[in-house]
């Protein structure tokens, strides 16, 4: 169900945040910090890192930058973080060998119903997409197709699949208008009102486009060539609206610390990844 126009998001980051995962009195225990989309993975997975004698507490505070300096610090275990370290990252922090691991990748598409797919709209420059998105475009004729009002629906201002658009589009998020649209609370919700929904577009999750009811439109790069919304061009650099999520830690893993990195690698991991909406790495392996 789609809500109107909200000011603040209710993420279940809110949630996240100072998470405290109980266990045993024998168990060994971690802290982690960082970004809420990564949160959301170690939140799902605490159970059974428990059932492994591990217990993790899991908080959201501040962008990737805050997670590495707290990892650096060692005020935490495991950063969190929608990023590969930088440079500056490891020069902050010379005297420790900072390890990062990418457990998958967030991705969104823009997603339209099959008759604006059909009227011929199959791909969007980024000029487009911010007027459209700051009201200024408001008929599908004028990039293309059909005579029907184009009806968008945002997604909560916080949201991790809003943070990646808005940072695309603008830089940072802070110079993203807030916008008078209504606004679907997840991808399922987003994947739902498009489709029954004349003229609709949101964006959600690449698993959410079906190629039936539900199509991704490509975005046009600089040269005007289409960058069509596949893992494939999300690994490679190509489509814009990716991501990586990273875990990080200040040392090579060993022990407990290892085990993590492992299991959120392995098969079990990757499965409560790719069900957090993000890509698993299975998927972004090459075809």
């Amino acid at each position: 169900m789609t809500r109107p126009f909200s000011s603040q998001s209710r993420l279940a980051t809110g949630l996240l945040a100072a998470c405290l995962i109980a266990g045993r009195a024998d168990a060994e225990s971690f802290k982690m910090q960082g970004s809420p989309v990564v949160a959301h993975v170690m939140v799902a997975v605490a159970p059974v890192l428990r059932q492994q004698g591990i217990d993790i507490k899991v908080g959201v505070e501040g962008p990737s930058a805050s997670a590495a300096v707290m990892v650096g610090a060692r005020e935490v275990d495991f950063g969190l973080m929608m990023r590969p370290l930088t440079a500056a990252d490891r020069a902050r922090f010379p005297e420790r060998e900072l390890k990062e691991y990418r457990i998958g990748m967030q991705a969104v598409a823009l997603i339209v119903p099959r008759d604006v797919w059909e009227s011929g709209v199959r791909a969007l420059t980024k000029a487009q997409i911010q007027e459209i998105y700051e009201g200024r475009i408001t008929n599908w004729r004028e990039v293309g197709g059909a005579n029907t009002p184009i009806k968008f629906y945002n997604s909560e201002r916080g949201r991790g699949v809003w943070e990646l658009f808005a940072t695309w589009l603008y830089g940072e998020t802070r110079k993203a208008p807030l916008g008078k649209f209504p606004i679907t609370i997840d991808g399922e919700d987003a994947r739902n009102t498009v489709q029954f929904n004349v003229g609709a577009m949101a964006f959600a999750q690449f698993n959410f486009i079906d190629g039936k009811n539900i199509f991704g439109l490509a975005i046009k790069d600089e040269n005007g060539t289409p960058v069509e919304p596949t893992a494939a061009n999300c690994v490679s650099g190509k489509y814009p609206l990716a991501r990586p999520a990273m875990v990080v830690i200040g040392e090579k893993p060993v022990g407990a610390k290892k085990k993590v990195i492992d299991f959120l690698l392995g098969p079990e991991g990757q499965e409560i990844v790719g069900k957090s909406d993000l890509i698993p790495l299975k998927d972004l392996e090459p075809k």
